[in-house]
């Protein structure tokens, strides 16, 4: 019988890979010609590679997995909502980017961030200490009436142009710890849903089942069905 390999050891062998065919080719690219881009900016800070390879496998399982999860929300709108989807697949790039957008306001895959304050700050009815640990509900915010204006759990594609705003609002964070990969995961949905929902009588056929990680407020979708004809 053959001996079951560890998943950490697994797990060690796929990291290496990655480091080696991937990762540390292009931090000796930008050695030589930086650019504007993470791996650039943290061999400017100087991160040694081990630290390199775990920044960039961070940003690859996130940005995947969210990625991910949006594709099937913004899909299951689309499907569920025939004006939306009609006007998703007649407008150009900026309209259909406009129309996520405004899902993922209402949908942010990762809902409650937790930062430490780096300085005493006044926030209102409460102050806040350095140190001190906060919890950013991104869906609460994403929905105040003071920031998005009337109707708030209303999905309006025009609501961001109306408020002078931005469409997703809160969901992909801000400042300094914005989301990074913010445009590449908007651009990939619209890609795939845009190519998807051109298929001759394609339809969702099973919606997808939802559950929940409490301490994002994050949501998962599994088992979806999507059906088509033949061409």
């Amino acid at each position: 019988m053959a001996a079951r390999v560890p998943g950490p050891a697994v797990t060690a062998v796929h990291a290496m890979r990655f480091f080696s065919r991937d990762v540390r080719p292009a931090i000796r690219s930008r050695r030589e010609q930086p650019r504007e881009d993470v791996i650039s900016h943290l061999l400017e800070e100087g991160y040694p590679d081990k630290a390199i390879l775990i920044e960039c496998m961070t940003y690859a399982v996130a940005g995947m997995v969210t990625t991910r999860e949006f594709i099937v929300m913004a899909a299951w709108h689309l499907f569920d909502d025939d004006a939306l989807r009609a006007r998703f697949t007649a407008g150009d790039e900026a309209d259909q980017i406009v129309i996520l957008e405004e899902i993922l306001r209402l949908e942010p895959v990762a809902a409650m961030l937790h930062r430490r304050a780096t300085e005493d700050a006044d926030l209102g009815p409460d102050s806040v200490r350095a140190g001190e640990l906060l919890a950013v509900n991104i869906r609460a915010a994403n929905v105040d009436p003071e920031t998005v204006g009337a109707c708030p759990h209303a999905l309006d594609p025009d609501r961001a142009s109306r408020q002078k705003g931005v469409g997703s609002y809160m969901s992909f964070g801000d400042g300094s710890h914005r989301c990074p990969g913010a445009q590449v995961a908007i651009a990939e949905t619209r890609v795939f849903l845009d190519a998807l929902l051109r298929l001759p009588d394609v339809r969702l056929e099973r919606a997808p089942d939802m559950t929940w990680c409490d301490g994002l407020m994050s949501y998962e979708l599994r088992g979806a069905v999507v059906t088509c004809a033949r061409a």
